[in-house]
């Protein structure tokens, strides 16, 4: 039986906001009352500068993936910080990674994800100067009772749903990816 993986945009008023959302997410999953991929927070300034803090997640994979969606959302040094932040805890050390990380950050940040341009565009106008998103990849299973955390505070939630060839395909590449890093590191 196939799993789905869910992305999920939720946005905020201000950092102050998404940041209690954040611990909120990070405690039930520490307490394994939910089990979220991955997950981050952006936030724009005022003046217009993103940054991204608050980096979870189990699984490096995944990680990767937020890293390359944020990457489309802020740019390329989105996409390569997301990708490090997660495959760190899978390289511990590698002298390889930081090498692998680049490159995968370019797979992620390619249109192999096939999300939607006019989806990216409503999120990058989503994000105004002064607020901020949960960034998050979700299994099926646990939609809903994130959504139930992410919703009553966000202005707006964005969703898409990775389709089984994406998947699938992330995956096989995925273990590619860690066999060369093995051997090369």
């Amino acid at each position: 039986m196939k799993s789905y993986k869910k992305l999920i945009v939720a946005i905020y008023q201000n950092e102050k906001t998404a940041d209690h959302e954040f611990s909120v997410l990070s405690k039930k999953e520490k307490q394994d009352e939910l089990d979220l991929k991955a997950y981050t927070v952006v936030s724009k300034s005022e003046s217009g500068k993103t940054t991204i803090h608050d980096t979870e997640g189990r699984d490096a994979f995944w990680g990767a993936v937020v890293g390359g969606l944020v990457g489309m959302l802020i740019g390329p040094v989105g996409a390569i910080y997301g990708a490090a932040l997660f495959a760190a805890e899978v390289f511990a050390g590698s002298v390889a990674a930081g090498l692998g990380v680049g490159a995968l950050a370019g797979w992620v940040n390619s249109d192999a994800l096939k999300i939607p341009n006019d989806l990216l565009t409503d999120i990058k106008k989503s994000l105004k100067p002064g607020s901020s998103a949960i960034v998050a990849v979700v299994e099926e299973d646990w939609v809903e009772e994130v959504e139930a955390v992410l919703e009553p505070q966000s202005e707006m939630l964005h969703h898409y749903q990775f389709t089984d060839s994406v998947v699938e395909k992330f995956e096989k590449d995925w273990e590619i990816f860690e066999k060369e890093q093995k051997v090369v590191s």
